[in-house]
């Protein structure tokens, strides 16, 4: 049975491992060769031959793996990306994950949130690879805390932020053009919607360059600042896909239709996604832009083969 973030469809490479979210770059490194020495046949020649290929299934098909998602620098920045997408869609929907685990329903009423949360990680992490057999209750289980830490710390740093607003309102009692301007919204809005339009704006002339690395680096940047700007996560998967980061993409795509159903520009990706998984559909999408590039295609031409794949549609589909 699945938990944790495993339910929200993400891969838990912290949980695989077995050391917390927190963890430094040489903590992780640490517990990986602990964990790799753990199950290498020469640390099992007392066990069963069915053990022994348990434990090279889980090293070379879920640790290393895990691993090298987690130690490689681009792999490592897309993962952290997308824990805090499942941060944030956690800290809306909680009811996103059944909670099973009695330490992960602890820690969702602890007050000692980290202390509690790192203790439970060694806890369970110290016994992870003991029983071979129960190392998928172990992750899970691992897996059920990490998603309950990213609710709790998501709640800690937003009590600041809501404090704020009623902090600013006191300040300005006393001028009536401080008081407009709050209840109005006026000011900051329009900055903030300045802002994003020079990323955008950036981004474009990157796009126009076919410097897609360059043109995601800015609409990045202004996520981290505006997360919830549906049009900036659909121009990023967008790019990611121009880029053949499909996983990126998909990624953007979805986190721009949560916050905006209608937006044309994540259904666009969509449809490409749609069309590269799907062979038939694939097929069936490049027919259709060779149809709108020449009416009537050269005697002898193929239907279809003109263009045809996901690169096609990378570098081929209308531009807006």
């Amino acid at each position: 049975m699945q938990s944790g973030l495993f339910q929200l469809d993400m891969i838990d490479h912290h949980a695989v491992l077995g050391f917390s979210l927190a963890a430094d770059a040489k903590q992780a490194r640490k517990r990986y060769l602990k964990v790799a020495r753990q199950l290498h046949p020469d640390s099992l020649r007392g066990a069963s031959e069915e053990q022994r290929q348990l434990a090279s299934q889980l090293l070379s098909k879920r640790v290393n793996p895990a691993y090298e998602v987690l130690s490689q620098d681009k792999s490592a920045r897309e993962h952290e990306i997308l824990l805090k997408m499942k941060q944030q869609q956690l800290a809306g929907s909680p009811n996103l994950v059944a909670f099973t685990s009695d330490r992960a329903q602890k820690l969702l009423n602890s007050n000692t949130v980290e202390a509690e949360y790192e203790a439970a990680i060694q806890q369970i992490a110290s016994q992870q690879f003991e029983d071979l057999n129960q190392v998928d209750s172990a992750v899970n289980e691992l897996s059920q805390l990490n998603a309950a830490y990213l609710i709790k710390m998501a709640k800690l740093k937003s009590v600041p932020a809501a404090s704020k607003p009623a902090d600013t309102a006191s300040k300005t009692t006393g001028s009536p053009t401080s008081q407009n301007s709050a209840r109005s919204g006026s000011v900051r809005p329009r900055r903030s919607s300045s802002i994003l339009d020079s990323y955008i704006r950036r981004a474009k002339e990157f796009e126009a360059q076919r410097d897609y690395s360059r043109g995601i680096l800015e609409l990045r940047e202004a996520i981290d600042s505006h997360p919830k700007s549906a049009p900036c996560h659909a121009y990023l998967s967008s790019l990611y896909l121009r880029s053949g980061q499909t996983t990126m993409a998909k990624i953007h795509m979805k986190q721009a239709l949560a916050l905006d159903p209608e937006n044309q520009t994540a259904q666009t990706v969509q449809a490409e996604l749609s069309a590269g998984e799907n062979p038939a559909g694939r097929k069936q999408t490049a027919s259709r832009s060779g149809a709108n590039a020449q009416k009537a295609p050269a005697k002898g031409t193929k239907k279809g083969k003109q263009g045809g794949g996901l690169l096609s549609g990378l570098f081929g589909g209308k531009k807006k």
